[in-house]
């Protein structure tokens, strides 16, 4: 007998009801949709689910409604707002309790609320507004919103929509509540709250150190709305304080710190992480590492590159000062303030330390304005000057003296070396697209033009000059210092490039540099009175040099002044010296030897345009004895030949080199009147001989 199968049921349904009520046998899962058993507990349990999600979304927008109308706005741990972690709470005299207590106390009324009367609902709430109204007198770590403002031990709060209260206590118009400071760049500032987030041990290489970690709370806000300067630029979103661990800054329990040493160091990713040269802000870090280390104080990290106008932005001006734009030029061209930072958080973080008042450490007098505008009692300054300018930053710190006016530098600049960064020389093709806009155009443009190949050899231009009066300064300052120099002449004439130094001035280090680069055949300019004294006669009675070059017979120091060979970079500094000092005598001396004293002409480079009396005339001008080393410098490109003008500028801007020319050094004296009139045109041809 056939037995007829229900074609409509899954095996599960075909199975006896009280076996699946037992093992609670839910309907095969391809069966399922198509089922029709009675005992489809898939059909059950997609009700049963839908109830409890419905239910689930329910409670779920009830409590989302609960917390946006909740006057408690604690953050939960670890998010944005933060909470105070590992940091201990002071007494009222020094920095002020947590606002954390009143919170949870806020909390923990809205949470018991729903499950009790109404009487304990009132007493409840009377109790809270009580305990509120206490904790408002206890001053809060964190800076108050900016329509608050901190006046006889409790906040006031004003409308921000009409008139609010700015840092000073100053009333400002209505929708400006923010702009606190307007400097004449329509640079803004204000109070931005910060809140503590953490802090730990940081040792390096200064020594052992704590750093406290900070959010800004509005950050979140103020990101919202895109940076007119560009997505990087701006003040950073975590600040940061670090102090020496047995030197901590903060107040005690009988009030605030007064005169706290306090760095407000601005980050520069350029030069802290990449050591990049074109500044002094790691040498600046650094120094006031040590300074607090040794002195205690603070110093307040904030992430704002570049004077605020971020890391892209930065490297766009750089580029403009590779063409001789300054930094603030270069700011201003690209469309930028030349100073955008903002130090409204400082306060902020002055409060949670408990500093009252503080030395600033710096040579910036607009930083002072700014945070003395904000409300910071800046009791006085401590000068963080870097010891030297290298090639890279003078002309970056000559502009933070002469334009942004800086204080402290003293003499350090005169007493730095040149920079090679800088140019004199405008150039037009650069400029144009500056005035287009197309700023990064001209960067390269105007670096192709710095290395043209088509400028084979030194030009005057209509002024005289071909790079420059600065260049002939600079050099002048490298010679007075003890460094070398390069020098080129004219086009036409020997179109060569020569190290100059002042030969008493000379050291075995300077020299080993001298013949590294050179010919190694190390002359030195004398005044022919002089070599007449030491008995120094020409080399030959025929001169037949084609430039006239009066070579007289080569000389060593005597042994008794520690010669060996003479041929050594010590033995050849050595008798440089001894040439250049005025009390030296014929018997120092014998000859011939490894150094070639050349006669230079009266009256410098106005009667001759060779390297010999440029020697002699930089010497003069640096306050050295008018004695100057001089050697031709060899091409590193072809070593075969000698180094022309194009190699020469990569070569002085790779080494660090002044770069200046003899039509400049020409040009300067005839500026300057060193000599009297009547001898200003006593410049003979290229082809003149010497007397």
């Amino acid at each position: 007998m056939t037995m007829s199968v229900n074609t409509t049921l899954c095996l599960e349904c075909r199975q006896a009801p009280s076996r699946r009520r037992s093992h609670r046998i839910m309907c095969h899962p391809v069966m399922a949709s198509r089922c029709q058993g009675p005992n489809n507990y898939n059909r059950m349990i997609l009700k049963k689910s839908s109830i409890v999600f419905l239910g689930l979304l329910t409670c779920a927008v009830v409590i989302v409604q609960a917390l946006a109308s909740s006057p408690s706005n604690l953050s939960p741990w670890g998010t944005r707002g933060g909470a105070h972690v590992g940091g201990k709470k002071r007494s009222l005299g020094s920095i002020p309790y947590s606002n954390l207590s009143v919170h949870a106390a806020v909390s923990e009324s809205d949470m018991s609320s729903a499950s009790s009367s109404d009487a304990n609902n009132n007493k409840q709430q009377s109790e809270n507004e009580d305990q509120v109204k206490a904790d408002n007198n206890i001053p809060s770590p964190l800076i108050q919103p900016l329509n608050g403002l901190y006046v006889d031990n409790k906040w006031k709060t004003v409308d921000v929509g009409s008139t609010s209260i700015t840092a000073n206590g100053a009333h400002s118009p209505a929708g400006k509540s923010k702009k606190t400071i307007l400097t004449p760049g329509g640079f803004s500032d204000a109070i931005i709250p910060a809140t503590y987030v953490a802090e730990t041990n940081l040792p390096n290489e200064f020594g052992h150190y704590r750093i406290r970690a900070y959010r800004i709370e509005e950050f979140e806000d103020m990101s919202r709305e895109p940076n007119p300067l560009g997505a990087g630029a701006g003040l950073g979103s975590e600040p940061c304080v670090i102090y020496c661990t047995d030197k901590p800054p903060f107040g005690g329990e009988d009030g605030g710190a007064k005169e706290v040493p306090v760095r407000i160091h601005d980050q520069c990713f350029t030069s802290e992480v990449f050591g990049s040269q074109r500044c002094d802000c790691r040498e600046q870090l650094r120094m006031s590492l040590e300074y607090i280390r040794e002195n205690g104080g603070a110093i307040i990290y904030l992430q704002q590159e570049g004077r605020g106008i971020g890391l892209a932005n930065k490297v766009a001006a750089y580029a403009l000062q590779d063409v001789g734009l300054d930094t603030v030029d270069a700011n201003t061209h690209l469309g930028f303030p030349e100073d955008a930072r903002k130090y409204g958080v400082v306060p902020s973080l002055l409060k949670d330390l408990g500093i009252d008042s503080i030395r600033l450490m710096t040579n910036n007098p607009r930083k002072i304005e700014r945070l003395t505008a904000l409300g910071v009692d800046v009791a006085g300054t401590i000068p963080m000057v870097v010891p030297k300018a290298n090639p890279y930053n003078r002309k970056y710190l000559e502009t933070k003296k002469e334009r942004m006016n800086h204080t402290n530098f003293g003499s350090m600049l005169s007493s730095s070396p040149g920079s090679i960064l800088s140019s004199d020389r405008e150039h037009p093709v650069a400029e144009k697209y500056i005035s287009d806009g197309e700023e990064m155009a001209a960067a390269a443009v105007a670096g192709a033009l710095m290395d043209d190949p088509n400028q084979t050899g030194v030009k005057a231009a209509k002024d005289g000059y071909c790079f420059g009066r600065k260049s002939v300064e600079d050099a002048i300052g490298s010679i007075a210092r003890g460094e070398l120099i390069v020098v080129v002449d004219d086009e036409s004439r020997e179109n060569e490039g020569d190290f100059i130094m002042a030969a008493d001035l000379c050291t075995p280090e300077t020299m080993a540099e001298f013949i590294r680069y050179s010919s190694g055949v190390i002359c030195i300019g004398m005044e022919g009175k002089r070599m007449d004294e030491l008995e120094l006669p020409p080399m030959v009675v025929n001169n037949e040099d084609p430039k006239g070059t009066a070579f007289s017979v080569s000389v060593d120091a005597t042994k008794e002044h520690g010669i060996s060979t003479g041929i050594s970079a010590r033995d050849r500094s050595i008798t440089s010296v001894m040439l250049a000092r005025e009390d030296s005598k014929p018997s120092d001396f014998h000859r011939p030897g490894h150094i070639f004293p050349l006669r230079a002409r009266e009256n410098g480079v106005l009667a001759r345009d060779g390297h010999t009396e440029a020697a002699v005339d930089f010497a003069r001008l640096a306050g050295a004895s008018p004695a100057g080393l001089l050697c031709e410098i060899v091409s590193e490109e072809n070593p075969t030949e000698m180094a022309r003008l194009p190699e020469l500028k990569r070569f002085c801007k790779k080494r660090g080199y002044v770069l200046t020319s003899i039509a400049d050094l020409q040009q300067y004296r005839r500026d300057t009147g060193l000599f009297p009139p009547s001898m200003l045109n006593a410049i003979t041809s290229f082809e003149s001989k010497p007397p």
